[in-house]
C-alpha cells in the first residue's frame, strides 16, 4: 500500500510589516502595557497585505515556490486551504489551477478552515494518496484577516498576520520527507460565536466598523477552548495509536499566540525545548502557521523523529497529526 509524504514546504509573507507597539501607542495604550502585552503574546510584528493582495494572490506565490522546483506536470490534485477566500463562486483552487500552469486533468477543491485546516488538509492529501486517486498532490494554504479585522480593534489586529504556504504531497519519500501517520479529528460547532464574520466575501471588502463585518474574536473563549480540548484530543491521539507523550520528539501548535501555547505546554508537561515555534515577527496566519514552522524547521529534523501537528481555533475545530522522518 502506498504512504503519504509531506516533501517540501514553503512560504510567502507579503512585504508589508506591522508594528504591534505603533497599534498600540495609536491606540493610546501606555508603555508599560504596551510592553507587557507583546511579552505575553510573543508576537512584535506581523506581515500585513496590500490593498491589492488578496488570499489566491499569496497563495500562488508560494505555489511557484514549489513549482520551481517540481515539474507542474505531476500535480494530480490541488487543495487549497482558506477562511479568507478571494471568492465565493467560484471555487478558489480552480482560478489557483490556472495561474499556476497545472494540467486541465487535476482535481481542485477549496477547504474552509481555519486554524485546523492545515491538518484536515493533510488528511485529505493523503486519503487521496492511499485510495490511489492521486500521486502528486500540491496543498496551498493563505489567509488575509487583515481584511476582516477593525482598525479600532488594536487587541484583536496585534495577533493576526497574512501569509500563504505550500506543501508537496507524494507517495514517494524524497530528501526530508516525513512520512503523515494517523490523525483525531474535533469539532464543536456550539462555540462558533467565538470567532465569526457574519457578513462575507473578501474580493469587494471594505474595512468597516460594523460588528457584523469584520472579525469577532473572543479571546477568553477561545483561550478555554484550546486548554480544555487540545490536552484531551492529545491524550485521545496517544492513546489510540498506542504511544506516550515521550516518545513525540517535537510539538507543532497551531501558533495562536505565546500566552495559549505556554499554558499548554505546561498542562501537557512538554519540555520546552520540544516546542518548534515561529511567530515573533510573523503573527497567527491561522491555517498556514503549522507549515510556516515547519518550512522553517524540518529541513534540520534527523531521521527517525516524530513530530505531532497540533491545530485548533474557529469553528470550533481542532485537528491532530503525527509526521515521521
Amino acid at each position: 500500500m502506498d504512504k503519504a509524504y509531506i516533501n517540501n514546504v514553503q512560504y510567502h509573507l507579503p512585504e508589508k510589516i506591522e508594528s504591534n507597539s505603533e497599534i498600540l501607542q495609536s491606540a493610546k495604550y501606555d508603555n508599560t502595557k504596551i510592553d507587557k502585552m507583546i511579552e505575553k503574546i510573543g508576537i512584535v510584528s506581523r506581515r500585513i497585505a496590500s490593498d491589492a493582495e488578496y488570499s489566491n494572490d499569496l497563495g500562488i506565490i508560494a505555489g511557484k515556490k514549489i513549482l520551481k522546483n517540481y515539474d507542474s506536470k505531476q500535480i494530480q490534485y490541488l487543495i487549497f486551504c482558506t477562511n479568507t477566500p478571494e471568492y465565493s463562486l467560484p471555487t478558489n483552487a480552480c482560478i489557483i489551477q490556472d495561474k499556476l500552469g497545472l494540467e486541465k486533468n487535476i482535481g481542485a477543491i477549496d477547504i474552509i478552515l481555519a486554524c485546523s485546516g492545515y491538518v484536515y488538509s493533510l488528511s485529505l492529501a493523503k486519503s487521496l494518496i492511499l485510495s490511489d486517486q492521486a500521486k502528486q498532490i500540491l496543498l496551498i494554504t493563505s489567509d488575509t484577516y487583515s481584511k476582516f479585522i477593525s482598525k479600532k480593534d488594536a487587541g484583536t489586529r496585534i495577533l493576526f498576520g497574512d501569509g500563504a504556504t505550500s506543501t508537496l504531497i507524494t507517495n514517494q519519500k524524497k530528501t526530508h520527507g516525513f512520512e503523515i501517520k494517523n490523525f483525531v479529528y474535533g469539532t464543536d460547532g456550539s462555540g462558533f460565536q467565538n470567532a465569526v464574520i457574519h457578513n462575507f466575501g473578501s474580493r469587494h471588502w471594505k474595512n468597516k466598523v460594523s460588528s457584523g463585518d469584520n472579525l469577532n474574536l473572543n479571546g477568553p473563549g477561545i483561550y478555554e477552548f484550546a486548554l480544555k480540548r487540545v490536552p484531551e484530543a492529545v491524550n485521545v491521539f496517544l492513546k489510540k495509536n498506542s504511544i506516550t507523550l515521550d516518545e513525540i520528539d517535537y510539538f507543532v501548535f497551531h501558533q495562536a499566540n505565546k500566552y495559549i501555547i505556554d499554558n499548554l505546554q505546561s498542562k501537557l508537561k512538554i519540555s520546552k525545548n520540544k516546542l518548534l515555534m515561529n511567530m515573533n515577527e510573523i503573527g497567527n496566519t491561522s491555517s498556514s502557521s503549522i507549515p510556516i514552522v515547519l518550512s522553517k524547521h524540518l529541513p534540520k529534523i534527523k531521521e527517525n523523529k516524530k513530530i505531532l501537528l497540533i491545530g485548533f481555533g474557529g469553528g470550533l475545530s481542532w485537528g491532530i497529526s503525527l509526521i515521521n522522518s
